[in-house]
């Protein structure tokens, strides 16, 4: 209770904080040049990646010579805080690189620069998938910068074993051929669309169910469908399908598979290489396959988002300077150096991202079914600003159902109270 009331107080003062602070105009050059310092934060890309970041900037400063870009790198652990630090400060950085979920909780309390309107002139060069995984009750407040898509690494021995010559393509066959291949290897299937076992956040938007209503005042999560979903889980962990070590702790299910106790592995492809580097015979028997769909058509993305504080003294530089970074250029160039997607559609659609179709290599094709499935990219948290406390709600209940043996009715109903009151 007392972080609460911490983190309530702090919201508030920040609140204020920011009121005051997004009048600040512009300060252009009197001919017109973008002028100014802006700072920069990224999320632990140094020093991998100094080189590309560097080289970018210097770019932008020669085509701008009278703005300039501090870059500051942080570790992931630490931006969160930093940044809502700062901003309740009144000193955040002018661009900032963001998951969706803490973009939405600052732009909730209006620190955020409103994009839709900022970056008119260019949003369209987006996917509105990921253009809308900034968004709070229909203003997007981010841009995309670079996703990463889920995919399926897995084993054709286990799958032969079982009688089966190709994986699954959406949640309901997985489950079905999880209980066939459990029965005749041992091996462990799921359905699940990303890293996360505790997935009902994911789950329900990738079958068709809102978090919440359109106006973020209520949960809109208790159906008959949600319903459905709970109690076929419930069966499907009572039969062993859902081992409870790998239900608390995702990370195992990497080393399950790399130990060949999982028939596949839901996971960005940009992580397939850490199969190879610990397992490499399995790896060698290892192929990959698009991600799961369920009854909504969509595929959860995991996006990273640039966001302008709305305290910037030089928001046209800010500006300027997140169109450039988005850019199909140097989208591109990123990833030729990281095993990411461009956030610009332009960019995804160049030969690099198709040369894996007939590759045998599981990275390298599971990046061109990745970047085949851009339009279907989208992120799945609600969007409004208390995303991250209805995920944990959810993935709480989860668990007490399946481990503790709560009633899936009930485990909705306590979900759905439980958000209604930070909603209200």
């Amino acid at each position: 209770m007392k972080k609460l009331i911490i983190g309530f107080v702090t919201l508030i003062s920040f609140t204020a904080m920011v009121a005051c602070s997004t009048d600040s105009s512009d300060d252009g050059g009197s001919d017109g040049e973008l002028s100014g310092e802006i700072v920069f934060n990224t999320m632990e890309l140094s020093p991998t990646f100094d080189d590309y970041i560097m080289g970018m900037i210097e770019e932008f400063e020669k085509e701008h010579p009278h703005a300039t870009v501090r870059w500051e790198d942080v570790p992931a652990a630490q931006i969160e805080q930093k940044t809502l630090t700062e901003a309740s400060g009144g000193n955040m950085a002018d661009v900032v690189n963001l998951n969706p979920r803490f973009t939405k909780k600052l732009a909730g309390v209006g620190a955020l620069l409103d994009m839709d309107e900022a970056a008119a002139d260019f949003k369209s060069t987006y996917p509105e998938g990921l253009w809308s995984s900034g968004e709070v009750l229909g203003t997007s407040y981010a841009v995309p910068w670079y996703y990463t898509s889920g995919g399926v690494l897995y084993n054709q021995e286990i799958l032969a074993e079982a009688g089966f010559k190709e994986p699954p393509a959406t949640i309901e066959e997985a489950w079905e051929m999880s209980e066939v291949i459990y029965e005749k290897t041992g091996a462990i299937g799921g359905a699940y669309t990303t890293t996360a076992w505790q997935d009902l956040w994911i789950l329900f938007p990738t079958m068709g169910i809102d978090l919440v209503t359109e106006d973020g005042s209520e949960a809109a999560f208790n159906t008959p469908r949600a319903l459905e979903l709970l109690e076929e889980r419930k069966a499907y962990h009572e039969k062993g399908l859902i081992p409870d070590d790998i239900l608390l702790d995702n990370s195992l299910a990497r080393e399950w598979y790399a130990d060949g106790r999982l028939a596949w592995w839901s996971s960005g492809p940009q992580l397939y290489r850490q199969i190879e580097d610990s397992a490499p015979a399995i790896y060698e028997i290892s192929e990959a396959a698009p991600g799961f769909i369920g009854d909504a058509g969509t595929m959860y993305s995991a996006i990273q988002n640039l966001v302008i504080s709305n305290q910037s003294d030089h928001k046209d530089v800010a500006v300027a300077f997140v169109e450039f970074i988005t850019n199909p250029k140097n989208q591109l160039e990123f990833a030729t150096l990281a095993a990411i997607l461009p956030g610009n559609a332009e960019a995804a659609e160049d030969e690099f991202f198709f040369a894996g179709e007939d590759s045998d290599d599981p990275e390298e094709k599971g990046r061109y079914l990745s970047a085949l499935s851009m339009d279907q990219a989208v992120d799945m948290a609600p969007p409004i600003e208390n995303a991250n406390q209805i995920n944990t709600i959810l993935n709480e209940e989860y668990v007490e159902m399946l481990i503790n043996g709560k009633d899936p009715q009930q485990a909705l109903d306590d979900a759905e109270a439980r958000v209604n009151d930070i909603l209200n």
